[in-house]
């Protein structure tokens, strides 16, 4: 139901007369079952009713109809359907009815019609008449038909538009008067070209338009860009300037000389809750600064950057975001006199590093629950932590360069040994068992006590479950959990109680 359907409302259902319904018109929603709706009768106030007292408008019986006595029919008076029976027949057309309250009443035939009840979406007794079969569908196609997006407020329009690429909701403004200017006040814009290697212009003249037809009034909020920005750069930090973005992302190569202005701005951002930045410059990776400050930022995502030291040869930038949740790092490395990444930060949950360089690995975190490490060198560098990470939920270990020791392997294990579920790639057990079979003196290294781990996952086919089998009892050894293992797929699944 819509605004603008015709229904009928019961406002006197069950209180202990005639039971009556209201020809009226919705208005509008207020919830999913309170509405307003406007009677017939024009001298009712437009009233507040809930979904239980509505129904549709019952289909016109046929003209062949034929009234009998004792028939339960409904009987237009008083600007409503009153429910009764028919008590006698008069002639001419004309019937006796009996109301619930003992008042009898004579009707004409055209004031009657059959009474039904709306259950469950279906009239009762059901529509049987060919006639009036016929009618109740066409009544039926005739309300498919009708352009119910149009109906809906701007408000969820925008919110539709807000999924499209920004270039489909421009097209949007071909549809009628009203379609004309909504796009204008979109707060969510999405630019993907159809090649990433096509031309500059699309992107120019995607900003140009927001620049010069959007409507600022309505601040935008959301931002994506998935586009080569040379030479439309300066129009991007424009845009940016003049809106509180709440969300950004933008994966793209920067030509542009001034492209240099873009990142500050964005690094100094009040506003951003959201920031996901894939970024190349002009002569290389972009450089992060030594220290963001971005005090809303909840999310941030970056790829293709250059981390340089804060201190002691540590690159340490993301301890001043105060409200930072989830942070995931790809494609980085340290520069100049850099050689460890610390990821210090008192409220960080969620960390993803994935082919990252660095010498060394710390994290200061004591929030942290999820930890990814992926295409890094595990079997090589070292990890320390300056807490005991005992919110630990789950940590991933993927890919990994062929070098390194089993050993400095089992000291990364040792630091997340409170983790409650653990999943490897099959590769890093590989490693592993080759670290074994060369190195035999490598198996005397202890590995740690895992004292809260739940789940050990490792994804490897069928035909590897003994060397797997062999690689798990040598690391949960300190372990006293029983284990369990259950294949699933591709992974085997150790449950350990």
């Amino acid at each position: 139901m819509f605004p603008g359907n015709k229904v009928e409302v019961s406002i006197d259902r069950g209180s202990g007369i005639s039971c009556s319904w209201f020809p009226a018109t919705i208005l509008r929603w207020f919830s999913s079952d309170i509405l307003l709706v406007q009677y017939d009768d024009m001298d009712v106030k437009p009233t507040v009713v809930g979904l239980h007292q509505l129904r549709p408008v019952p289909t016109p019986v046929s003209d062949y109809w034929e009234v009998k006595i004792g028939d339960k029919v409904e009987a237009f008076r008083k600007h409503r359907w009153w429910e009764g029976r028919v008590s006698a027949d008069l002639g001419n057309g004309r019937f006796l009815v009996c109301f619930t309250d003992s008042e009898e009443m004579v009707f004409p035939k055209d004031l009657l019609r059959i009474h039904r009840q709306w259950i469950n979406h279906n009239w009762v007794p059901p529509i049987t008449n060919h006639k009036e079969l016929r009618r109740e569908q066409k009544r039926q196609s005739q309300e498919n038909k009708r352009n119910r997006i149009c109906e809906l407020p701007d408000c969820i329009l925008l919110h539709i538009l807000s999924f499209l690429e920004a270039q489909d909701a421009v097209r949007t403004c071909i549809l009628s008067k009203r379609w004309k200017d909504l796009c204008k006040c979109l707060t969510t814009l999405t630019y993907t070209p159809v090649l990433l290697t096509s031309s500059n212009d699309s992107f120019e003249q995607f900003m140009s338009w927001v620049l010069s037809s959007r409507d600022h009034s309505s601040s935008l909020l959301n931002l994506t860009i998935h586009a080569c920005m040379d030479g439309a750069e300066e129009d991007l930090y424009k845009l940016i300037k003049i809106n509180p973005l709440l969300s950004l992302k933008i994966f793209g190569y920067a030509k542009c000389p001034k492209s240099e202005l873009l990142l500050p701005l964005l690094f100094g951002s009040r506003s951003l809750t959201f920031l996901d930045l894939s970024y190349c410059m002009k002569n290389g990776y972009a450089k992060c600064p030594k220290s963001l400050h971005i005090p809303a930022l909840r999310t941030l995502h970056l790829q293709w950057f250059h981390f340089v030291a804060t201190h002691d040869h540590c690159a340490d930038p993301f301890p001043n975001c105060h409200v930072l949740n989830t942070l995931v790092l790809i494609a980085c490395s340290l520069i100049e006199d850099a050689q460890v990444l610390c990821i210090s930060n008192q409220t960080l949950s969620n960390l993803t590093i994935r082919k990252v360089s660095a010498d060394q690995y710390s994290l200061s975190a004591p929030n942290l629950s999820s930890f990814t490490i992926d295409d890094c060198p595990i079997f090589q560098k070292s990890l320390s932590s300056t807490c005991n990470l005992s919110f630990l939920q789950q940590v991933n270990m993927y890919g990994f360069s062929n070098n390194g020791e089993a050993s400095i392997f089992l000291r990364w294990l040792q630091v997340l040994a409170n983790v409650k579920i653990l999943e490897f790639g099959y590769a890093v057990f590989e490693k592993i068992q080759n670290e074994f079979l060369l190195n035999p003196i490598s198996k005397k290294v202890q590995p740690p006590r895992f004292v809260k781990l739940e789940l050990l996952i490792v994804h490897a086919y069928a035909d590897k479950k003994q060397e797997i089998m062999e690689i798990v009892e040598h690391l949960l050894q300190n372990t006293t959990s029983m284990t369990r293992v259950v294949q699933v797929g591709r992974r085997f699944c150790f449950s350990l109680f």
